[in-house]
């Protein structure tokens, strides 16, 4: 059974979501938020009719994005029809479960290797700055968001510390960008953008180290196209699983 969550069960939810990356996405957010907004709603499904049983899956939905931890056995008819419910045919991010075709790489940060210096990369630096960076990268494959959204999402989520950004600069001007979501010893990479006439440069290497640097600790995942796998195993990442979405 799927039940919203409310302050009795946020303490089981944060530990449910602990050491999985969409487990991160979803902590980081509620961390950010709390469960009284009406654009952060929460959820979690139970096993048994009266929500009594263990839980088995978190699910959360920030805005028009629907993410899902779910691990171990969990109803997955129920789960479905959740998200169809919810979400129609815009879907959720989810884990991708064995005999699906996945849309995307989970990797996992194992052994840590060309650690270069990134000791001129700027660690949260202004919001505007990373969204320059993010706008020049548009029509290549980067999604990027409303400015207004992305701000205001960034100034939550800074004052929670639930999230890392950092930038590379040519000549005073930011040409690659990178941001990590926190939760309780974990961390994912969500972006990691440069600008197309300074790719092949090293920029984009140098933020991910310095993110990296910073996360030191933590157990960090990332999400990716399976177009950028040798670029993240260079760091050390492994392929740990698939996505949906």
């Amino acid at each position: 059974m799927i039940k919203m969550i409310d302050q009795e069960s946020i303490e089981t939810a944060k530990e449910y979501c602990q050491g999985d990356p969409f487990g991160c996405r979803i902590l980081a957010a509620m961390l950010a938020y709390g469960t009284d907004k009406p654009f952060a709603l929460f959820w979690a499904q139970y096993a048994g009719e009266d929500c009594k049983g263990k839980m088995t899956a978190v699910i959360s939905r920030l805005d028009t994005a629907m993410t899902v931890c779910a691990k171990g056995e969990y109803d997955t008819e129920e789960l479905d029809c959740f998200i169809q419910a919810n979400m129609g045919y815009i879907g959720a991010l989810r884990a991708a479960r064995g005999g699906e075709t996945s849309n995307g790489l989970v990797m996992r940060l194992a052994k840590r290797k060309n650690s270069i210096s990134a000791s001129d990369v700027e660690i949260n630096p202004e919001t505007s700055d990373v969204y320059a960076v993010m706008e020049e990268c548009a029509g290549t494959g980067f999604e990027v968001p409303r400015f207004d959204d992305f701000y205001s999402d960034m100034i939550y989520r800074k004052k929670a510390k639930t999230v890392l950004s950092a930038i590379a600069r040519e000549d005073g001007m930011p040409v690659a960008c990178g941001a990590v979501h926190l939760s309780q010893g974990t961390a994912l990479l969500t972006i990691c953008a440069c600008v197309p006439d300074h790719r092949n440069k090293g920029y984009a290497s140098k933020v991910v180290n310095a993110l990296l640097d910073k996360c030191e600790g933590r157990d960090v995942y990332l999400m990716c196209m399976p177009s950028l796998h040798d670029f993240y195993t260079k760091f050390g990442f492994i392929t740990t699983g698939g996505f949906i979405y």
